[in-house]
């Protein structure tokens, strides 16, 4: 563990780490439902206090600036990193620090275990709305009371209610609001499997309410068409061959697949392709179960944690159930790439200036995020970058010098790209780990 600069917090983070060796050992296991009380609400207001220097770590750090060194674009990136957190709980401490600066009273009850982080979130979102940050700011001691007193569901209803009666001013507001907060997502799970959201105005979402019913009519009559075409006139709503959640998603999926045809077709449009990469002995594996063979045993190395040399999933590492991605090549087209030891794809040559075509794809199989430490931008999204410039004859990536080739590439987001002219070297070992070093010729880890 890396040693902390100032003394006085050094002491007080191993003061911290000694009593909770200490408590870990005595356990918190309670007596009785009394001693259950008392040990939730006391263990409640120490793991408050810590989680409100947590939020005064991102404050500082973006106060000082010194996420700015190692090429973090943010006090919430470098923290992210640092601290393995997802992005959402990144994001999430990023917004509690921006609404704690003006806000030193929701920050005291915080420090002091009066009021716990989901409060203080549910606060910070309010904060963030422009339209009423000037009427939190001036009520905020009431803010802190009740997140002190109240249940959280009563209190987040007494925030959400105070601030529509603040921010909106009759059906127009409400709707333009619902505009400036339009946003759709698609979200993977962890079982693989994805989920849809969205939100909009009433004017566009009942454009959209529009065309999803004519498709879902479509996909309704087709259904019938089928179910008669098998039953005569006497079939029943039972013999629809789809259920009415799977004909609602087909029909959003048939939207989709209709605009990716018009853009294809379209001056200026292209193909939308969705690549996804998998490793030879699992899609062979695979292949002979749909085929009916028995399948080779799936071999040591497959049932290892983690897999190493197994893969399914598209270029940005969304991950793909097997039988699907197989299924789908043998409807569809399949390209073979050949791999090394290093993770890295097969030499194309000294080809052009730029990586381009399957070159630059070549480049991007290496990862699934630009290659900087920190920086999460999916791989679909980054540059193909010369790890020793084109320029530049001499190099350490094995090359022979700055070639357009695989080898001598790795993807990075235009932010971090950018970042290497100013000093910092980008290579990678014989393991595929990648090294970013400083100008000062020190790693960044």
């Amino acid at each position: 563990m890396e040693m902390v600069c100032d003394p006085t917090t050094a002491e007080g983070l191993d003061a911290l780490d000694a009593a909770v060796d200490r408590l870990q050992t005595a356990g918190v296991t309670p007596v009785d439902d009394a001693d259950a009380r008392a040990l939730t609400i006391r263990l409640e207001n120490v793991a408050r206090r810590v989680q409100s220097l947590q939020i005064d770590l991102v404050a500082e750090i973006d106060r000082t600036g010194v996420h700015a060194a190692d090429g973090h674009a943010s006090a919430k990136v470098m923290v992210r990193h640092h601290a393995n957190l997802s992005t959402r709980e990144a994001a999430r401490r990023a917004a509690c620090a921006k609404a704690l600066r003006s806000l030193p009273t929701v920050g005291a009850a915080f420090a002091e275990g009066a009021i716990g982080r989901c409060q203080v979130e549910r606060i910070a979102r309010a904060h963030a709305n422009p339209r009423v940050r000037d009427a939190v700011e001036a009520n905020e001691a009431s803010f802190a009371t009740e997140a002190a007193t109240d249940t959280y569901r009563v209190f987040d209803q007494k925030v959400r209610e105070w601030v529509s009666l603040l921010d909106e001013d009759g059906t127009r507001d409400r709707d333009q609001a619902a505009h400036d907060k339009r946003d759709a997502r698609l979200h993977q799970n962890f079982d693989g499997g994805w989920e849809i959201t969205g939100r909009c105005g009433s004017l566009v979402g009942a454009e959209l309410w529009s065309i999803f019913n004519a498709q879902l009519k479509a996909e309704t009559l087709a259904d019938w068409d089928k179910a008669r075409a098998e039953h005569g006139d006497a079939a029943t709503q039972a013999d629809l061959p789809r259920t009415d959640a799977q004909r609602r998603f087909d029909a959003l999926e048939e939207i989709f697949r209709s605009a990716a045809a018009h853009h294809a077709t379209s001056a200026g449009g292209s193909q939308v392709v969705t690549n996804v990469v998998i490793d030879q002995p699992t899609f062979e594996h695979i292949a002979a179960r749909l085929a009916g063979i028995d399948p080779t045993p799936v071999d040591d190395a497959f049932k290892l944690f983690p897999a190493i040399g197994r893969r399914c999933s598209t270029l940005d590492g969304n991950p793909i159930e097997p039988t699907a991605a197989v299924a789908a090549a043998l409807i569809g087209h399949i390209r073979r790439v050949v791999v090394g030891s290093d993770s890295v794809v097969i030499d194309l040559g000294r080809k052009s200036r730029l990586f381009t075509g399957p070159a630059a794809l070549a480049v991007k199989l290496s990862s699934t995020t630009c290659y900087w430490p920190g920086c999460h931008v999916p791989v679909t999204d980054c540059q193909s970058d010369h790890l020793t410039p084109w320029s530049d004859q001499g190099g350490r990536n094995g090359d022979g010098g700055g070639s357009t080739n695989p080898r001598n590439g790795g993807p990075a987001c235009g932010r971090h790209n950018r970042l290497r002219t100013h000093g910092y070297t980008t290579w990678r070992d014989p393991t595929g780990t990648w090294h970013i070093t400083r100008p000062d010729g020190t790693e960044i880890t």
